[in-house]
């Protein structure tokens, strides 16, 4: 066997090996869904489980829409059961407690049997039925839908885009006014096979807007900025795409948000960038860490090896053949290829969800393949990550929302940075915590402390909650000794210490 021989047999050895340990991440459950096209799926919580909604084609542009309910019935066991949830493809879903009775509820928009266009908001009863709750939600098709509470007023607003059954392309903003639905008059470019995804990208508790897809001028993207009860252009120029999708996330723990987006450009071409947010709601396009560029493409997110950072799901096609990529967040290294095995799938949809309740994140797949298969595969993600056990004392609380009619609860807040926190131009380790409280309403101490902070250090990065928490004690004495372990454990890092007390 000559040399060049022996070397590529070791390449395709080694490779074969990686892609095993890779693979064996993700296990096909035994009995799947139906494979579906042009489809779109979510994940629903119901009595402490996750079941699976899926809609889509049987058949590639037959119109033969389908949206099946399946009931988590036993161990990997998924069985279709009536749901009363009507038929469609072409179209997107979320879920969120809309009416806030405890149930998750399911709004949809997409092209239904008979060729006509659906939307609409669908109640989850207690016996796994949902029934329409009547709205003025117009019926769209190759766009997407998403709950979010826009006007920060605590209830749910719906945000929906794509081309009506006149082929009028649209993106509007339906604000909930006491449960029912109001079309907000906003000047937002319309869309079809694309995306409009919400986020508060500028940390003022009021959701902004990234809209990707093919408007009547040509291929887009497009950031809208609330600003003043209306949504202002954000100057910058991002790359138009169509047959495009989009996702914020933030990527590093820096507490901005950053986003992916993936589709089609003006000239036929793939097209996958992540796009890094700067200083006063600019953003640069980061590497492309050896990601693929796709079209037609669906993305979703979550930390899927418990490690703390979010991961991406990708799927889509090139211009030779669809892919699936689970990509790991290496934090400042990038993102790498987990060479996951899954099949290549386009005009489909990928979603993380939790649905053996074991820590970690599985993944549904459904489109169609190279082969022109239609694919729909659940697979149970085999990490399994360690969880701490309870404490049977209960003297910390885990929860950022606790039972009040049990307390009092007495709490400091602290934060971490590796930053240039009194604008000195050397970054360095810094560690800010409060003095004790007793917290009267969810978040108060947080929003207290966020506020502070802010002011006496202007230069500070906005983070959500999940980079300044929040601990709960049932005693004063509890915490104080808390605090101080957390002050002795920064110490012996050589953090310094900022106190931020009221």
């Amino acid at each position: 066997m000559n040399k060049l021989t022996k070397n590529t047999l070791l390449f395709i050895v080694l490779n074969f090996q990686v892609f095993i340990l890779s693979a064996q991440i993700f296990t096909e459950i035994a009995k799947q869904p139906q494979g579906l096209v042009n489809a779109s799926a979510v994940w629903i919580s119901k009595d402490s489980k996750l079941d699976l909604v899926h809609s889509g084609e049987a058949i590639l542009n037959t119109m033969q829409a389908k949206t099946i309910y399946y009931k988590q019935t036993g161990a990997d066991q998924f069985s279709p059961i009536n749901s009363g949830l009507p038929a469609f493809s072409r179209g997107d879903m979320d879920v969120a407690d809309f009416n806030k009775d405890g149930l998750q509820d399911i709004v949809l928009s997409g092209l239904a049997t008979g060729n006509k266009t659906i939307a609409g908001i669908y109640i989850q009863q207690g016996n796994n039925v949902f029934t329409h709750l009547p709205s003025t939600l117009p019926g769209l098709l190759d766009g997407s839908v998403e709950f979010g509470d826009f006007d920060n007023d605590g209830d749910l607003d719906v945000l929906s885009s794509g081309s009506d059954y006149n082929k009028i392309l649209v993106t509007k903003i339906f604000e909930n006014r006491d449960g029912k639905l109001s079309e907000i008059p906003y000047k937002l470019p319309g869309v079809q096979y694309g995306c409009a995804r919400w986020t508060d990208a500028n940390h003022d508790k009021m959701l902004d807007i990234l809209v990707s897809g093919l408007s009547a001028s040509g291929p887009i993207t497009r950031i809208y900025v609330y600003q003043n009860n209306d949504y202002k252009l954000l100057p910058q120029m991002f790359p138009g795409l169509k047959h495009s999708d989009a996702a914020w996330f933030d990527h590093n723990l820096d507490g901005k948000m950053e986003f992916i987006i993936s589709g089609e450009t003006s000239s036929g071409m793939p097209f996958t960038k992540i796009y890094r947010a700067m200083k006063d709601l600019q953003y640069e396009e980061l590497p492309e860490y050896g990601m693929r560029q796709l079209m037609n493409t669906s993305i979703d997110i979550s930390d899927f090896d418990a490690d703390g950072d979010p991961d991406i799901v990708i799927c889509g096609e090139s211009l030779e053949r669809p892919y699936t990529y689970v990509y790991e967040n290496k934090k400042d290294v990038g993102f790498k290829d987990l060479m996951a095995g899954l099949p290549g799938v386009s005009n489909g949809t990928v979603r993380w969800g939790d649905y053996d309740g074991d820590g970690d994140y599985d993944l549904f797949v459904t489109g169609i393949d190279v082969c022109f298969n239609l694919i729909g595969n659940i697979y149970r993600n085999n990490i399994n990550p360690e969880r701490p056990q309870e404490d049977e004392m209960d003297i910390f609380i885990e929860s950022p929302i606790v039972d009040y009619s049990r307390g009092p609860y007495y709490y400091f807040v602290f934060s971490s940075c590796f930053c240039d926190l009194e604008n000195t131009g050397i970054k360095s380790y810094n560690m800010l915590i409060s003095n004790i409280h007793q917290q009267k309403k969810d978040f108060d101490l947080t929003y207290k402390f966020n506020e502070i902070l802010l002011e006496k250090y202007p230069g500070w990065n906005w983070s959500d909650r999940g980079h300044r928490t929040s601990n709960a004690f049932t005693s004063v004495k509890d915490a104080d000794e808390g605090r101080t372990q957390v002050i002795g454990g920064y110490n012996n890092d050589n953090f310094k210490i900022h106190y931020i007390n009221w």
